[in-house]
């Protein structure tokens, strides 16, 4: 099917193509792309704007010994394709196939591990410095996108980097979006440099013909490139990178081959930290992501020809954002906060009809919670829209600058549990952990899509302090909705005798098909829907363990400070004598793979927890 495209490429591969051959296999792999993450889901459009880009690092470099870090990593789908995992690409994002980022486990060409945004120069300048300590020659390069300077860990890098002054490449990939469309004044002096390409001809023509010159030309280099910050503050708006003592070169067209390798090679001929500013256009060569690059960063499966995701239920997500649309309608001081993800969160209609109330801070999210809090300080109502695994990058600022204030402002965890695709970078699996030691925070977990309305309706205009709402990636698959929801009480679901089940969020539906069952198995089980996580209604849990003399727990989270440690801590404080287990993830990390292949593999379906309830009540 393909001309250039094999289970033999590799970096050496792409190395011996010339650029007619380079043209059409860059053709064909975005061809692949399209056809193969249709069929997985994944992160499509930053793999478009990446093809020429890749073939020309992994032409400029000698991978694996040069270190080669990706930023995220959401965009290293070529990369893999270039280094050999062509042919295991359909396994992408599956259970036991290729990871969705970088994972140094799965092939010697991925230096690190990536997942998160904003941490490649901070990893790269450790590599480059290791070089040092270490005696060994390799070249390192960062590939970091512009999305990622709205986080603040890059600019602590630069800060380092240019103090330090070690050898290493930066490749700034400018594609003007990280997962929505960028913010901030970064953006905006990327923008000025984008449109002012004369400082950039100007000097290449300038030098080319210095070069020619027999006699002299090498002194009349040196003096114009003693000139160049003057020249440059005149033809470009600002020399930020060279201010913070980085060599700046660019911009370049990032799907131009060519024009890529011979500035890299200038780049990589000097004995200093280079910036390399590519222009890269996110989801070329396919219109629809070309138009709405947003919408196809990070896709569920889709008919490729219309763009049409065949998953059509509604989710989590998509609840959160209709209900807040109509509490905003009902109450002016709500506000809301996104670190970067308006789509991924549920609020493109809360952008739409309310975009003066809705903050994207870009994609940093300790200041997204201060700044939370400073508004709720100021007598606003904010709500931090955010990813479980992100929010971990904000913990300190959770205590320091809402918790100890005990401040009004409300969390919506998404991506909450076990997260299918995306791999142990991004599972939400700590934040019960890491919330519940934290005094003054409330959290909750709702077990349907009618619970998290409630919870939400409760946690804006009832409650007064800290609140967290967690709650899956995907969608309900049962209704648990008793009526008004109470803070601190726990809903049971069914009544029983011989065991009762107690569980939070998307578990209560895996708890409740495990008692049925144990129903044809003879045994009666109670379950729980415990619904607030902290503080707990540790007596409906307690009052019915006693009832039927044992308990299972059932958690998407950690074993370690999680609910099921809280549940047998109060149990043995209080001597409370019930047989008790506790159903969670045990110290390690989950990999990547779909919810269900995920569940079944450490032992949260049904049937599991059906038969560990079995052994409890035999033992």
């Amino acid at each position: 099917m393909y001309k250039y495209l094999c289970d033999d490429i590799t970096p050496q591969y792409v190395k011996k193509l010339n650029y007619d051959e380079l043209d059409v296999l860059c053709k064909e792999i975005r061809d692949y792309l399209i056809n193969t993450v249709s069929k997985s889901g994944g992160h499509l459009a930053s793999n478009l704007g990446v093809v020429e880009l890749t073939a020309a690092i992994h032409r400029s470099l000698n991978a694996p010994s040069d270190k080669i870090v990706w930023d995220v990593g959401h965009q290293s789908y070529v990369h893999k394709i270039m280094t050999g995992r062509y042919e295991k690409m359909d396994s992408l994002r599956s259970f036991g196939g290729l990871c969705g980022f970088c994972n140094p486990c799965e092939s010697v060409y991925d230096s690190s591990f990536t997942g998160h945004a904003s941490v490649s120069l901070s990893t790269a300048l450790g590599m480059a410095q290791a070089r040092k300590l270490t005696g060994e020659k390799y070249e390192v390069a960062a590939v970091i996108g512009d999305g990622a300077f709205t986080g603040g860990l890059a600019y602590e890098a630069l800060n380092n980097i240019g103090n330090l002054k070690t050898k290493m490449l930066i490749v700034l990939n400018d594609n003007k979006m990280s997962i929505e469309k960028n913010v901030g004044a970064f953006s905006e002096f990327l923008a000025r440099a984008r449109t002012n390409p004369y400082y950039t001809a100007s000097k290449k023509r300038v030098l080319g013909i210095m070069e020619k010159i027999p006699f002299g030309g090498e002194k009349i280099i040196k003096f114009l490139d003693k000139s160049k910050n003057r020249l440059k503050r005149m033809l470009t708006p600002d020399i930020f990178f060279e201010q913070m003592g980085i060599t700046y070169l660019g911009p370049v067209n990032g799907h131009n081959i060519k024009d890529m390798e011979e500035i890299f090679k200038r780049a990589l001929s000097l004995n200093e930290p280079v910036l390399v500013h590519v222009i890269t256009k996110k989801g070329k060569g396919y219109t629809l992501a070309e138009r709405l690059p947003q919408m196809y960063h990070g896709v569920s499966p889709f008919k490729k020809e219309t763009g049409v995701s065949i998953e059509d239920k509604p989710s989590y997500s998509s609840v959160f954002g209709d209900k807040l649309c109509r509490l905003a309608e009902e109450n002016k001081k709500l506000a809301v906060i996104t670190p970067a993800m308006i789509h991924g969160s549920g609020l493109s209609g809360f952008y739409k009809k309310y975009p003066e109330r809705l903050y994207d801070v870009g994609i940093a999210e300790g200041h997204a919670v201060t700044f939370a809090a400073g508004l709720a300080a100021g007598g606003a109502i904010p709500v931090v829209a955010i990813y479980s695994s992100f929010l971990q990058r904000g913990y300190d600022n959770i205590i320091h600058d809402v918790c100890i204030g005990n401040v009004h402002v409300v969390f919506a965890i998404d991506r909450a549990g076990i997260v299918p695709g995306d791999g142990a970078t991004h599972q939400g699996l700590f934040d019960i952990s890491f919330l519940t030691s934290v005094p003054n925070m409330v959290i909750l977990a709702p077990s349907c899509h009618e619970e998290l309305r409630k919870m939400l309706d409760y946690a804006v205009n009832v409650h007064n302090g800290p609140i967290a709402i967690r709650y899956p990636k995907g969608t309900e698959t049962a209704c648990f909705d008793n009526g008004d929801f109470v803070l601190s009480e726990a809903n049971v679901i069914t009544e029983g005798q011989d065991i009762t089940i107690a569980a939070e969020g998307r578990m209560v539906s895996v708890a409740s098909e495990a008692a049925l069952i144990l129903k044809r198995r003879g045994i009666i089980a109670e379950v729980i829907d415990v619904r607030t996580i902290k503080p707990i209604d540790y007596e409906t849990v307690f009052k019915s363990a006693e009832k039927c003399g044992a308990l299972l727990t059932v958690e998407e989270n950690m074993r370690r400070g999680g609910m099921g440690e809280m549940l047998a801590s109060y149990a043995a404080e209080n001597g409370i004598k019930v047989k008790l287990s506790i159903k969670a993830v045990d110290d390690v990390f989950l990999p990547h793979g779909s919810a269900g292949a995920l569940m079944k593999k450490y032992g949260f379906d049904s049937t599991q927890i059906a038969d560990e309830a079995e052994r409890m009540l035999k033992h």
